[in-house]
Formats: structure tokens, sequence, C-alpha cells
């Protein structure tokens, strides 16, 4: 699904939060949009995922691993914007970190492409358990942030519920070695998400997943785009 033709989305003024030596590889929608959790208040996140010239990079010259967040609003909706260079990427995809795999996985795109397609299918090809770690301190992070809020009855239930997407991700990540945005559209108990918690320790613990993903298959990605870039940098000097 396209998001970016239906909310009237200017790609070129969204690209502008990088340098513009940068080129954007793709954008994803993350967030509640993402799974499906989305309301009318609900902002829209977006991840912009760029490459730096790898002339540049062969130079020394310095270059930005990631664009700090921008908040901006078009036609009465809020765009929460961030962007990271595709190196970084693969780095915290390599780490096994979980944005990571959510940025390059997300079924919502507001500029599709077919790196952000070979990307996808390589990371679901290389799902392992190192990603255990991050996920859970996510989900540890979410539950956190319910308590914090308890008193506000404007977002309370708001962390159990991102705490058991998390958490059912990760289950299903480990233990079926698929990616599913599932969507957790009521507010469970402090107690249900414990006891999702420990079983999520046990998916992995039982998990036939390696521990870490084949860090050359990105690599090689990686050093594919950087020499398509510098192929096409070249032609045009």
């Amino acid at each position: 699904m396209v998001i970016g033709m239906e909310t009237g989305i200017d790609l070129h003024e969204l690209e502008e939060i990088a340098d513009n030596r940068m080129k954007t590889l793709f954008i994803s929608c993350v967030g509640s949009h993402m799974w499906g959790m989305n309301s009318l208040e609900s902002d829209i996140d977006l991840v912009m995922i760029y490459i730096a010239p790898t002339r540049s990079l062969l130079r020394g010259e310095k270059i930005l691993p990631s664009v700090r967040q921008q908040i901006t609003v078009r036609g009465g909706e809020i765009y929460d914007t961030l962007g990271w260079e595709i190196g970084h990427l693969i780095n915290q995809l390599i780490k096994g970190n979980v944005n990571a795999i959510w940025y390059a996985t997300s079924p919502l795109l507001v500029k599709p492409s077919i790196i952000q397609e070979e990307l996808s299918a390589l990371v679901r090809a290389n799902l392992c358990r190192e990603t255990y770690h991050s996920i859970k301190g996510m989900a540890e992070s979410q539950i956190k942030s319910e308590e914090m809020s308890a008193k506000n009855p404007r977002i309370a239930g708001k962390g159990y519920r991102t705490a058991l997407r998390t958490i059912n991700f990760g289950i299903k990540l480990l233990s079926e070695e698929k990616i599913c945005f599932a969507p957790v559209l009521r507010t469970p108990g402090a107690e249900e998400v414990m006891e999702k918690l420990q079983q999520l320790d046990e998916a992995c613990a039982s998990s036939l997943l390696p521990d870490r993903p084949d860090e050359d298959a990105f690599r090689e990605f990686l050093l594919r785009l950087r020499m398509v870039d510098l192929s096409l940098a070249d032609r045009i000097n």
C-alpha cells in the first residue's frame, strides 16, 4: 500500500530533511499506521532511507549516519520524520535491531523501490535469535511507559498495547520465522503482558533460528549499492 498518494505528502519537501548530496532510496511508514492501530489523532511516522555519495565516503568526508527527527504539519496531518543512511541501517540490521527490521520491512511505503523490496527479502531470509534482545528491550521500555503514564487517562493503556504487539511480533519471528505486523486493538492487563513476555523468553530458548544473521549477505548488498552509486556518479562527471 502506497500512502503518499492518499495523504498528499510532498516527497520533494520531505526529502529536504537530508543533506542535498544524499539520494533517497525509499521511505517507509512505521508507528501506529504500520501496525493498523492508528486513530484520528495519530501522527504519521516516516523513515527516509538515503544513500550518501560513495565518492564522498572514499574521500573520507563526514557523512551523517542519521537525520534527526523533524515534525511538520500538512493538510491537518502531523508528520514525524527521521532519516537513516543505508550503511547505518545495514549495521543495525546485522546487530538485530528491531527498529531497523521494521524500517526495512514495513508494508506501508510512501516511496517504494526495488531496493526496499530486495532488502526486505534479505531481512526475512536472515531472521535470527539476536533480535530477541532488542525486542525484549523495546517491550520492557513500553511497559515502563505504561507504568509512568498510568495517571493520564488520555494515554492509559497505550504502553501495554504497544508492548503486546512488540512481544507478539517477537514470538512469531522466533517461533515461526515470520515477520507479522498484527495489531492489538484492545488494552491488555499487566498480568497478560508479563505472561506474554515470559512466552517471548521461551520462544527464544526453543527457537531454531541462527544466533546471528549472515553478515556477508548484508555487506554484499551494501557494497553493490555503493558501487552502483559510484558508477552513476562517474557517468555524470
